[in-house]
């Protein structure tokens, strides 16, 4: 790869995860850390996305050295994400409106750097999955995916783009030791994904546009496995890195 090709492509990558940070923001009442509300173009960012796959009723409140940065509810389910003073943080998980301490990561942000936490667990136990995001060996002209088997208790999962099986035998808390983090190219195109059990039946099922040239999607399956209805029932979600 020459100097201008990775040029283009780290400037790419900025691009899109600034546009989703400041997207989410206003979507979902993040406070930003940052000292200036209106920050200088060269001011160091560090780019941070939650995800809450936490599966319980209730939602969370996240803390942030102390400092509550969310205006509403995070829900089971959400993803956001939003930019931060580069620094060292201590970020704590509470259950909606308490004091009840359900996760917390210690952990340094670095200036131009893009993490993701992943909150999963049941209600009896919750952690977190931090992943430091590289884009290494990152397809610019098909989808980028990685999938996260986030169902507790629920045994291997094969995961299907379309006819074909893209992951299998996948456990909960697999990626725990972050052999998962990086993502893997895909074809583009609208495609159903479906998560299988050992035995071929179908666990969850979604219908899912990866159109994004060069674009990133978490794939997750997430819920709680004795749950046959309603919103902690098993499903798949897809979390997109940037704007469609």
């Amino acid at each position: 790869m020459n100097i201008k090709t990775k040029e283009r492509m780290v400037t790419k990558m900025s691009r899109l995860w600034t546009l989703a940070a400041l997207t989410v923001v206003a979507a979902t009442g993040f406070t930003s850390c940052l000292k200036n509300s209106d920050p200088q173009p060269q001011q160091p960012v560090t780019y941070v996305a939650f995800v809450n796959s936490l599966g319980t009723e209730y939602g969370v409140d996240i803390f942030m050295d102390a400092k509550k940065i969310n205006s509403e509810q995070f829900k089971y389910g959400a993803a956001d994400g939003a930019l931060f003073t580069p620094k060292n943080y201590k970020i704590d998980f509470k259950k909606f409106g308490t004091e009840v301490l359900l996760a917390s990561e210690s952990a340094p942000f670095d200036t131009s750097r893009y993490t993701t936490l992943i909150l999963h667990g049941d209600g009896s136990h919750a952690d977190v999955h931090r992943i430091l995001e590289t884009w290494t060996n990152a397809a610019t002209d098909r989808a980028n995916v990685r999938f996260f088997n986030l169902v507790p208790n629920s045994g291997p999962v094969d995961l299907y783009i379309g006819e074909t099986r893209v992951w299998g035998g996948r456990q909960y808390e697999d990626f725990m030791s972050g052999q998962y983090d990086q993502f893997t190219a895909n074809n583009l195109g609208t495609f159903n994904i479906v998560a299988k059990g050992p035995g071929g039946d179908t666990l969850a099922i979604k219908e899912v546009s990866l159109a994004a040239r060069g674009g990133f999607y978490n794939i997750m399956y997430q819920g709680i496995d004795s749950v046959t209805t309603g919103d902690l029932k098993p499903k798949i979600t897809v979390m997109p890195y940037q704007n469609q």
